[in-house]
């Protein structure tokens, strides 16, 4: 099973940033359990969806720069903090920039989360880039970042 940890893409600067959102919900499963009567949106889940929007960007990044047929794996977590409680209703800015990037070797991306313009979550993420030997995923992946980037506007870098 797939799941997706980021709602929507806003913006995109090619080899810069890129800003999402996370519109976190009481319907969300996991407030079954996390917890009863005061619920909690876990870190680790901020977490997932700070580094899926970093390694799709990188992808975008690679196949932007010729490269197609790589995938972002979370290799490192470096000083990730939680600074705030998130709670259903509040909705995520998700925001990683890139503080290097070696195509066809590895990524990292400083991210932050925010609510409301107040810092909830920060870190740094490193990525190494894995070939996709199969076809068939190297075309289902293809199609996930034009679906993730479709009608995202594109900053020019400066």
């Amino acid at each position: 099973m797939r799941f997706f940890m980021f709602d929507r893409i806003d913006q995109v600067c090619p080899g810069k940033y890129v800003e999402g959102v996370k519109c976190v919900s009481l319907s969300e499963d996991v407030f079954n359990e996390h917890f009863p009567g005061h619920p909690v949106f876990p870190g680790s889940l901020i977490l997932e969806g700070l580094a899926q929007l970093s390694g799709v960007f990188f992808e975008y990044c690679m196949q932007n720069e010729g490269i197609p047929g790589k995938v972002a794996a979370l290799s490192m977590i470096n000083r990730m903090k939680y600074r705030r409680i998130v709670t259903p209703g509040d909705c995520l800015v998700y925001r990683a920039e890139t503080k290097v990037f070696y195509p066809n070797e590895y990524g990292v991306a400083a991210v932050r989360a925010t609510c409301q313009g107040k810092l909830c979550a920060e870190g740094e993420l490193m990525f190494a880039f894995l070939d996709i030997m199969d076809d068939e995923l190297r075309q289902a992946s293809d199609r996930l970042l034009r679906q993730a980037f479709r009608n995202v506007p594109i900053i020019p870098a400066s």
